[in-house]
């Protein structure tokens, strides 16, 4: 596997003092997130604050499988330095920065579910997400 930025990877030079950093998205770029990120902009999109114990309940019965709370830290405090997340003794709640992040993935999402026809639109589609766990399918 290549290597990258998010795993130490790639040979760009240190930032020249007094650089500025712009963030992708400021210049037309997608931001770059993990599927483990994403889902917790999801699940802090939904119902916020919430604790990673909290949000390790909320994947795991997503995902059908155990997700411990530990294993959240590392996308967690990646959150927490994009700005995306907020903490607040021991709670997390999705920042401004962070819907502004995570809305054209979901967007994303509902037009790949949608086969490109743009039959769905978010609201039913996450009214369809709702409904679906409600009667436990």
């Amino acid at each position: 596997m290549p290597p990258t930025s998010r795993n130490g990877g790639g040979t760009s030079p240190p930032s020249a003092p007094g650089a500025t950093v712009i963030p992708l998205s400021a210049v037309g770029a997608l931001a770059d997130i993990s599927m483990v990120e994403f889902f917790l902009g999801m699940a802090l999109s939904r119902r916020a604050p919430q604790s990673s114990g909290e949000l390790a309940a909320e994947l795991s019965v997503w995902f059908d499988r155990p997700v411990r709370a530990r294993a959240l830290n590392g996308p967690l405090d990646a959150m927490l330095g994009r700005g995306w997340v907020a903490p607040d003794a021991g709670t997390y709640t999705l920042s401004e920065a962070g819907t502004a992040a995570l809305t054209p993935f979901t967007h994303a999402l509902v037009r790949m579910l949608d086969g490109g026809r743009r039959l769905l639109d978010l609201a039913v589609f996450m009214s369809l997400i709702k409904e679906f766990e409600r009667s436990g399918s």
